[in-house]
């Protein structure tokens, strides 16, 4: 078997843990690498050292959180970025995206701000900074939405990493009771094999002659 094949049993048998088979995992959206997000998750659990079926689920779900996180700020680029291909459209009328607005979100996506795009924004009076200015003003509330989902995500995850590091502490605080109790065993064993005689100095018994009057 190959390296690789051996590497993609394991990153599946990681991330398949008991309570995730009977909750139901969380995968990527339409459109969303779903290989980018079981990557992502292995990479989450390797670095958390999960190993029972409970830290891997709740590195499962801190996981998920972070990655709903970048899916809300993918949405607010997606957001400016055709609030500025409307601000360019000279057709204001027209029904839906039109060709000039697909253009530009492309150029905008792709980053390719090229001459023909400074002629547009010519035409409009405007520059990058004013044109972005004009889009994040105009997209400042679907901007306050995205932010708040963020911050209850955010929420969300300090829960879970707090309860991933008390089930994390209470399986090292058992691993500790476990070897103070075979220490005491030992202890107690020791103590009852002693020998309850006692010897005189230098390990010799006195063996003269009892006198009468003893």
């Amino acid at each position: 078997m190959s390296n690789s094949k051996k590497s993609s049993d394991k990153a599946v048998q990681i991330i398949s843990s008991p309570i995730t088979q009977i909750l139901g995992s969380t995968h990527a959206l339409p459109g969303e690498s779903q290989e980018a997000y079981q990557q992502g998750l292995v990479a989450t659990i390797q670095e958390l050292a999960a190993s029972t079926p409970l830290q891997i689920y709740l590195a499962e779900k801190i996981y998920e959180c972070l990655w709903w996180m970048r899916r809300y700020e993918k949405q607010k680029r997606a957001t400016l970025i055709h609030s500025m291909a409307g601000i360019l459209e000279t057709d204001k009328y027209a029904g839906g995206i039109t060709d000039l607005q697909a253009w530009v979100m492309d150029a905008l996506y792709a980053n390719r701000i090229d001459d023909e795009f400074y002629e547009l924004l010519g035409e409009h009076n405007l520059t990058m900074e004013t044109l972005t200015q004009k889009a994040m003003a105009s997209s400042r509330s679907v901007f306050e939405n995205l932010d708040q989902m963020i911050a209850l995500n955010a929420k969300t995850l300090a829960g879970f990493q707090a309860s991933y590091e008390v089930v994390v502490n209470r399986k090292v605080n058992a691993e500790r009771m476990r070897l103070q109790n075979a220490l005491m065993q030992r202890d107690l064993g020791a103590i009852e094999n002693e020998p309850t005689t006692t010897e005189p100095p230098n390990g010799r018994k006195d063996k003269r002659p009892k006198a009468s009057g003893e």
